[in-house]
């Protein structure tokens, strides 16, 4: 008999068994619950008309503000004022507010709230990020995480693994984002990820920053896959030490491990690349559309928001000035991120070199306020979606890249491409820190 892939392996070991195979429904232990102040009141909600008492675990369900901060209108202060009331009567002891936030995907890793080994949900679909550390990090409904707050459970079909084996040596300039949209052209959309375990294995993954590794998984949501996943190793040991809420064990897929399909993947052939507007398979290299003009160019998100995207944007920019016809803006993946950021000297850097510095949230990236993108505007975005107003409005056009071509791309006004300047020496090519 095969063997089981990681995300078999964790969800058999959740579930109380020996085995699971792909097409099984199985009732889930889970290790953290996320929900957020964008759909965190209907959340509770419906907690409390299953009748429940309390939490099955407080120090497990995982409360932030990210979408709706700072509040841009009356109404979205009242939400807020409505969430903190409900988060208070319930006793939740893991509450980032405003102030004290971050998106709620990268506190769930940075701040140890996921685990290796584990299932963890979220009511956001970029729960996926969780993968990252070796977690089965999955995207659920409301309904979904209110019955596993009130019991701790949560079903899944177990889904098909495909596996991306990435060998190779990673090219100056490119980054995990450029992984990412280089297997969304791979698959264009052609159906083989949906629902699918998406494992990321080999050397090259290897090499790969934390940061990286949380970009790679926290796009595969939008492939259609139900999850993302890396095997934990000394990078993740080290990551976690002293921030981890809970034991937890190395675990990896069996050598015998039955895949639906395998991809191997030479980085060194992968360069920076830039995905079209509209469409995120729509994937070119980034010499294709050098010189395209632009107005705005936004760094940020739960996929590129990370004090190593700050500082790549920083030795970019160092000593030179923001073009002036751009209107930059970069958000802080968290106020960790951000005071990182702070004590290396980037922030003061950007703000020199003309960027704008916002608050540490979701805003920009889903067009609500903060950077929102207006008729006819041409936006560069190191964010993970660029569909027709995703951004704000539905005429501007959005292409999506890493946080290097958006910095390059801020010098001239156009897209860049970032290997016609010098590579700084503190950096190396996985930019992790």
């Amino acid at each position: 008999m095969s063997g089981l892939t990681l995300t078999e392996k964790i969800m058999a070991q959740q579930s109380g068994r020996d085995s699971v195979r792909p097409g099984e429904l199985v009732w889930s232990d889970v290790n953290s619950i996320m929900t957020m102040d964008y759909l965190g009141k209907s959340t509770f909600n419906i907690f409390d008309s299953l009748g429940a008492k309390e939490l099955f675990d407080r120090d497990k369900v995982i409360c932030v503000s990210d979408h709706l901060v700072p509040p841009p209108t009356e109404a979205f202060a009242n939400l807020l004022n409505e969430w903190r009331e409900i988060v208070k009567a319930h006793n939740v002891t893991h509450f980032y507010d405003f102030g004290k936030q971050g998106i709620a995907h990268q506190i769930m890793v940075e701040d140890g709230h996921v685990l290796p080994g584990t299932v963890s949900i979220g009511t956001d679909s970029h729960a996926n990020s969780y993968g990252a550390v070796g977690a089965v990090g999955n995207a659920v409904s409301v309904t979904d995480a209110a019955v596993a707050m009130a019991t701790g459970k949560c079903w899944f079909r177990v889904p098909e693994t495909v596996k991306f084996h990435v060998i190779g040596k990673w090219q100056p300039w490119v980054m995990g984002k450029d992984l990412s949209l280089h297997i969304m052209n791979m698959m264009h959309w052609n159906g083989d990820l949906i629902y699918k375990a998406l494992e990321y294995d080999g050397p090259a993954i290897g090499d790969l920053s934390m940061g990286g590794r949380i970009s790679l998984c926290n796009m595969t949501v939008d492939l259609g896959a139900k999850n993302g996943i890396v095997a934990p190793d000394e990078k993740t040991q080290a990551y976690l030490n002293g921030v981890a809420k809970g034991e937890w064990k190395m675990v990896s897929s069996d050598s015998n491990a039955e895949f639906e399909a395998e991809y191997e993947i030479d980085i060194t052939n992968v360069g920076p690349v830039v995905a079209k507007p509209d469409r995120l398979d729509d994937v070119v290299n980034v010499e294709e559309v050098v010189g395209t003009k632009l107005n705005q160019i936004f760094i940020g998100t739960c996929t590129n928001g990370r004090v190593e995207d700050f500082g790549i944007a920083a030795a970019i920019l160092e000593g030179k000035q923001v073009h002036p016809d751009i209107n930059m803006l970069m958000v802080p993946a968290s106020q960790t991120q951000y005071l990182k950021a702070i004590e290396k000297g980037y922030v003061s850097t950007l703000v020199k070199a003309g960027v704008a510095i916002g608050t540490s949230g979701c805003a920009p990236c889903f067009g609500t306020h903060r950077g929102v993108a207006g008729d006819g505007d041409v936006v560069l975005s190191a964010g993970n979606r660029n569909m027709k107003g995703r951004m704000g409005s539905k005429s501007a056009e959005i292409y999506l890249t890493s946080p290097a071509v958006c910095a390059a791309s801020a010098l001239t006004g156009t897209i860049a491409d970032p290997r016609n300047l010098p590579m700084p020496e503190n950096f190396g090519v996985t930019y992790g820190e």
